[in-house]
C-alpha cells in the first residue's frame, strides 16, 4: 500500500522497488524471460517471452538509476543494495542469453510487422536510462552480440502508426555505440518525417492507420519524441526543438484529463498500461519543455500512480494484471500478453528527476479538475474534456473506430462520453457488436447491432459538440446518417440525435453504465425516466425527451452471464429504444451519473421552441441552450 505521504522521491522509488519484487521472484539464472501468469497474446511465444523481459527492464532501469536508499532507513523486503545488484545482473545475463542465436533462450530475429521491434525500441531506451548498470558492464563480445540482434530490425516493415519510433530509437542506439550503417540516417529521417506528418496541431497526433487521438499521444508520440530529442536531438536541433515544443503544447491540454482522484477517463486501446498515462509529464520537466507548475505536475502524477496502486490490479503472483482497476483479462487487446501491463513503467519517469529538483520540492497545487466545473476544447484532437464535481469526462467528436481498430473493440472509441468513476461496458464478439452505454446504436429486425465508425466534428467549443457519422457497415449496406449534438451542465449530458434511417431499424440510446461490485441495486423505471442507484448513493439516470418510448435495461446482476464492465463485475445501464422505423427520427435525452442523488432529479421542459430550450431542475435551476438544430419540443 502506498505511503500516506506518497508525493516524495523516496515513496516513488519504494513503489518501483515493490513492483519489481514479485518479478524478481520469477527471475531464474541464465533465462531471458519471466513466467508471468496470464493469457498469451496473438503474437507468438517468443514475442511474449521477450516482452516479459523488455518491459520489466524499463521499470528496473528507472529504479536502478535512482538515488540509492539510505542504508539506515527502516523498511521491509529485501536489502535494497543487494536487490539492485541482483536485478542488474539478471537483466544483463538475460540480455546476453536472449540475443544468442545458438542458445536455448534466443528471442529470434525481428521480422516484418512483428511485436519484437516494439520491445526493441523500448529496450534501447532502458539501456540508456541506466547504462552503468545494464550496458557498460557487458564485455565487448557481449555488446557486439546484443547489437547484432538489435540490428535485425533493419529493413523490417512497420505498422503505419507510432511504431516507426521503435526503429528510430533502435537505429540511433546502434549508431551511438558504433554499430551504425551509412544508410541508417536516411531511414531515421524518413521515419521521423512520417511521424511528423501525423501531427494535427497543438502537440496532438493522429495515430496513423488507427485514426485515433487516444492515450498513444502520451504513451508514444510525446514520450518517444521527447526521448529522441533528449538522447539524439543534438544532431538535428531544429527537429528536436519541434518535438519539445509539441510536448509543451500537448501537456497544456493533457493536464485536463486527470480527475481529482487521479484517474483519467478510460478511452481508446491499451488501457491496461494504466499509469503509463503520466509518462510524458516528468520527462518533459526534465527536458525543460513543460511550463506547468512543478507542484501541480507532481500532484497529478502522484495521484494517478496512487489511484491504480491502491486498487486490486495484481494477479496471483503479485505481478501487474491485465485490466483497468482490477484484473479483467477480457478487456485486453489481441496483442496483449501477461507482461503487457508493464508498459506502465514509463510512468516512473518521475524518478529521472533528482530529489532536490523543484518537481519534488515545490508546494503542491490543485489539479484543473479540483478547481471547479469547466470544459476544455481541443480542436486538434476533435474532443472536449470537462470536469464536474472532481470527475473528468471526455467527449469524443473525432476519434474513429477504424477498420483496423474494430478488432480491438468498438466501445473504446464509439461512445460519445467517457467519464472517470463510471467506466463502460464491452460487447462480444469483438468485431460484430457494440455495447449500449453512452452510445447510440442501430439494431436490425434480426438482432444485428451497428454503432459508430467514422466520425467528423462539425462544431466544437467549450459549450457544445456537433458531429456526424453513419451507423452501418459493408457489405450489407446498412446506412443511417446521424448528427449528434451535445450540451453539458454539472453531471448531466443533454443529447439530440438527428437520424436519417435508410432501412427499418430500432435505435437504442444508452445512459451511463453504473459499475457494481455486488448485485444489489435499486432500479426505477417509467415512460420517460430510468434510474438505478447503489447503496452508497452513486447512480445513473436516463431521461427521455423525445423519440424512443420503450425503456429497459442492459445489466449484469448475477453470475449467469459473462462480465462486461471494464471496472466492476456487475453493472446496470438504462436504455431507451425507438419504434422500428425508416426515415427521419430525432431522439433527445438527458443522461446523468454521480454520487449526489439530489442532482439526479428529473428535469422539466419549461419551454422548448425550435432553436432554444429552457429546462428547469429542482437542484440546478434553469438551463437554457440555443442552437439552430434544436427542434420544437412539447412543454
Amino acid at each position: 500500500m502506498p505511503d500516506p505521504d506518497f508525493g516524495t522521491y523516496a515513496a516513488w522509488r519504494d513503489a518501483a522497488r515493490e513492483l519489481l519484487e514479485p518479478l524478481a521472484a520469477l527471475m531464474h539464472p541464465g533465462e531471458a524471460g519471466l513466467a508471468i501468469a496470464g493469457p498469451a497474446s496473438a503474437n507468438g511465444a517468443n514475442a511474449d517471452r521477450f516482452e516479459s523481459f523488455a518491459r520489466p527492464l524499463l521499470l528496473a532501469a528507472h529504479y536502478l538509476q535512482s538515488v540509492p536508499e539510505p542504508a539506515d532507513a527502516a523498511r521491509t523486503g529485501p536489502d535494497p543494495a543487494a536487490f539492485r545488484v541482483r536485478l542488474a545482473h539478471w537483466f544483463r545475463t538475460g540480455l546476453v542469453a536472449g540475443t544468442d542465436p545458438a542458445g536455448p533462450h534466443y528471442w529470434g530475429p525481428d521480422a516484418n510487422y512483428h511485436q519484437l521491434h516494439v520491445e526493441i525500441g523500448l529496450l534501447t531506451i532502458a539501456l540508456q536510462i541506466a547504462p552503468r548498470e545494464l550496458w557498460e558492464p557487458l564485455t565487448r563480445g557481449e555488446r557486439d552480440q546484443v547489437a547484432a540482434w538489435i540490428a535485425t530490425i533493419r529493413g523490417s516493415g512497420f505498422v503505419h502508426n507510432n511504431h516507426y519510433f521503435m526503429a528510430v530509437h533502435a537505429y540511433e542506439f546502434l549508431g551511438r555505440h558504433g554499430y551504425g550503417r551509412r544508410t541508417d540516417r536516411a531511414t531515421v529521417d524518413e521515419y521521423l518525417d512520417r511521424l511528423e506528418l501525423m501531427h494535427r496541431g497543438g502537440g496532438w497526433f493522429e495515430d496513423g492507420i488507427n485514426q485515433a487521438f487516444d492515450y498513444y499521444n502520451a504513451y508514444a508520440f510525446n514520450f518517444y519524441g521527447v526521448w529522441w530529442a533528449r538522447l539524439h536531438g543534438a544532431r538535428d536541433p531544429v527537429r528536436a526543438t519541434r518535438w519539445r515544443d509539441w510536448a509543451r503544447l500537448f501537456l497544456r491540454d493533457y493536464e485536463h484529463f486527470f480527475a481529482a482522484s487521479g484517474e483519467h477517463p478510460p478511452f481508446g486501446r491499451s488501457l491496461t498500461y494504466r499509469f503509463n498515462a503520466v509518462a510524458p509529464f516528468a520527462l518533459a520537466v526534465l527536458e525543460g519543455c513543460c511550463d506547468l507548475p512543478p507542484g501541480r505536475v507532481r500532484r497529478l502524477c502522484t495521484r494517478n500512480l496512487r489511484f491504480f496502486l491502491e486498487r486490486p490490479i495484481r494477479q496471483e503472483q503479485g505481478c501487474l494484471a491485465l485490466g483497468w482497476t482490477d484484473r479483467f483479462d477480457a478487456s485486453a487487446e489481441l496483442y496483449s500478453c501477461p507482461a503487457s501491463p508493464y508498459w506502465a513503467a514509463k510512468g516512473f519517469s518521475s524518478l529521472l528527476l533528482p530529489p532536490d529538483h523543484a518537481y519534488w520540492t515545490a508546494p503542491e497545487e490543485p489539479l484543473q479538475s479540483e478547481r471547479g466545473d469547466h470544459a476544455h476544447a481541443i480542436p486538434a484532437a476533435m474532443m472536449v474534456v470537462r470536469s464536474t464535481a472532481g470527475a473528468v469526462e471526455l467527449l469524443n467528436a473525432g476519434s474513429q473506430v477504424s477498420h483496423v481498430n474494430l478488432r480491438y473493440g468498438a466501445w473504446k472509441w464509439s461512445k460519445h462520453a467517457y467519464r472517470t468513476g463510471a467506466g463502460y461496458t464491452l460487447a462480444f464478439p469483438l468485431a460484430t457488436n457494440w455495447s449500449p452505454d453512452s452510445a447510440l446504436c442501430l439494431e436490425l429486425p434480426g438482432g444485428t447491432v451497428y454503432g459508430r465508425h467514422s466520425t467528423v466534428p462539425l462544431e466544437l467549443d467549450a459549450h457544445h459538440l456537433l458531429f456526424g457519422y453513419n451507423l452501418g457497415f459493408a457489405p450489407a449496406q446498412v446506412n443511417a446518417h446521424v448528427e449528434t449534438l451535445l450540451f453539458w451542465h454539472h453531471g448531466w449530458l443533454l443529447q439530440l440525435h438527428t437520424i436519417e434511417s435508410r432501412q427499418k431499424a430500432v435505435y437504442r440510446l444508452g445512459g451511463y453504465a453504473l459499475p457494481l461490485t455486488s448485485p444489489p441495486v435499486v432500479r426505477t423505471g417509467g415512460d420517460t425516466r430510468l434510474a438505478a442507484f447503489r447503496p452508497d448513493g452513486r447512480g445513473t439516470v436516463l431521461q427521455l425527451l423525445a423519440g424512443a418510448p420503450h425503456g429497459g435495461w442492459d445489466s449484469r446482476l448475477d453470475e449467469t452471464t459473462a462480465r462486461t464492465h471494464l471496472g466492476a463485475p456487475f453493472h446496470a445501464t438504462p436504455v431507451f429504444r425507438s419504434e422500428e422505423t425508416a426515415g427521419d427520427l430525432r431522439i433527445a435525452a438527458l443522461a446523468w451519473t454521480g454520487s449526489a442523488p439530489a442532482e439526479s432529479a428529473a428535469w422539466n421542459v419549461a419551454s422548448a421552441p425550435a432553436g432554444e430550450w429552457t429546462l428547469s431542475h429542482p437542484h440546478h435551476g434553469d438551463w437554457t441552450v440555443r442552437h439552430w438544430a434544436l427542434p420544437a419540443l412539447p412543454s
